[in-house]
């Protein structure tokens, strides 16, 4: 039986995974002690009983803000009040999510400097429409 070698990632596949995969678990552990939080010691932003009981009724997004902390928050909400347990679990989602943009313009530069031009360039040009959606 012949054994298959395993080809050798390029750097810039390592940048990319090994900065995706960094992001995505400080964000989950980031989630899940806000998490933690939100529901022992009831430091929120908004009520999660009242969020869970809107949301299995149907209401929409604008309506469960409303009711629950009288207007609808712009942007990035959770960076105002970072200590309450709701902010810092959706911080930890938008920092698993934000991780695929330096992954992305890092790798990017790397195919560049590989001479990976269309790569380099798709890549980059990624990443910047990931960033500029923020």
């Amino acid at each position: 039986m012949t054994q298959e070698t395993r080809p050798e990632p390029t750097l810039s596949a390592l940048l990319y995974g090994e900065t995706i995969y960094w992001g995505t678990i400080l964000g989950s552990v980031i989630a899940i002690i806000g998490s933690i939080i939100a529901f022992l010691w009831r430091t929120n932003v908004m009520d999660p009983g009242y969020t869970f009981t809107a949301i299995w009724e149907g209401k929409t997004n604008a309506d469960i803000w409303t009711g629950g902390t009288g207007s609808m928050p712009n942007g990035h909400w959770y960076l105002r009040s970072l200590l309450s347990g709701d902010a810092l679990t959706m911080f930890g989602l938008a920092l698993g999510v934000f991780s695929v943009i330096p992954g992305m313009l890092g790798s990017g530069l790397l195919l560049l400097k590989e001479k990976k031009y269309l790569f380099g360039v798709l890549a980059i040009i990624g990443g910047l429409i990931i960033l500029f959606s923020f």
